[in-house]
Parts: structure tokens; sequence; C-alpha cells
């Protein structure tokens, strides 16, 4: 028989392990088509953010600076694109892509609109071990902005084009 101690433990490690598997879970619930825009550097460079160590490069279509400067929410097939650099060397590629219905196989609580989320090594494959979920729930405060969060900037930016 167990002791007061070894029940308490075992309870707790239950309560750990479960969560962990929920996360587990959770986070394989999330799926994304987005794939490598290979062609990314011929939209718009429309953002440099920088925050101690981290720069972030970031690239989207002229259709969507174009909504954007009208107030409008960005176009289906807007992928948004961001280099993610430490301390100069790059890290990893980032990308959002909307596409109808890409919202409609995420879960609730983290759906952001029909963006779907994808993270790439420096090498330009797939990170799959990238917890897409965070993402999700990053940007989901941001939905008047379309869950963008640098959707201003491309306000700004489209309302000074010819």
């Amino acid at each position: 028989m167990a002791s007061p101690i070894q029940r308490r433990l075992g309870w707790a490690g239950g309560l750990t392990g479960g969560a962990a598997l929920g996360m587990a879970v959770w986070a394989s619930e999330i799926s994304s088509p987005v794939q490598f825009p290979e062609n990314y550097k011929q939209g718009v460079h429309y953002a440099t953010v920088e925050r101690g160590n981290v720069r972030e490069e970031i690239y989207t279509s002229r259709e969507a600076i174009e909504a954007a400067s009208k107030n409008q929410p960005l176009p289906d097939g807007t992928v948004i694109f961001m280099e993610d650099y430490r301390d100069g060397k790059l890290l990893r590629y980032i990308a959002m892509e909307k596409r109808a219905g890409y919202g409609d196989a995420q879960p609730e609580d983290v759906r952001t609109g029909d963006w779907a989320f994808q993270s790439f090594g420096p090498d330009r494959r797939i990170n799959r071990s990238e917890n897409l979920a965070r993402c999700m729930a990053c940007h989901k405060p941001q939905a008047r902005n379309d869950f963008v969060f640098t959707y201003a900037r491309m306000q700004t930016l489209g309302s000074k084009q010819p």
C-alpha cells in the first residue's frame, strides 16, 4: 500500500502527465497547409522589426498593402513572410497565409480567422517541432487588424504609394 506522500506524488504526477498529454494532443491538432513561398522577395518588404538581438524582416504582396491602405481585410491568398534573425544569424522563417476555409480546421480557442501558420528552418524545410498553436494564440488578440501585428505598417506604406 502506498504511503500518503507516495499517493500525493502519484496524484500530482498524474495531473502533470495528463496536462502534458493534453497539451501534446492540443498542439498536434494544429496542422498547416502552408508551403515555403519561394518568390517572397518579389513582394513588398514592408517592415523591419528590431527587439534586442532579434531582427525580423517582413514581406507581403502589393495586394495586401493596397487592401490595408483602404482599411479592408487582407485578400484571400495573402502570404505574410518573415525572416527571423538572432544576433545577425538567420534562425528561421515564419509564414502566415490566408485562404478561405483554413480556420475551419483549427480549434476555436486559437482560431485566427482563415490564417494558417508555418515555421521553416534556415534550410527552408518545415520545422515540425514548432508549436503553431503558439503563433495562433499570440495573433488571436489582433482580430481587429485581421490578426496581423504589422497591419498599421501596411496601411501607412499603402497610403504612400501612388
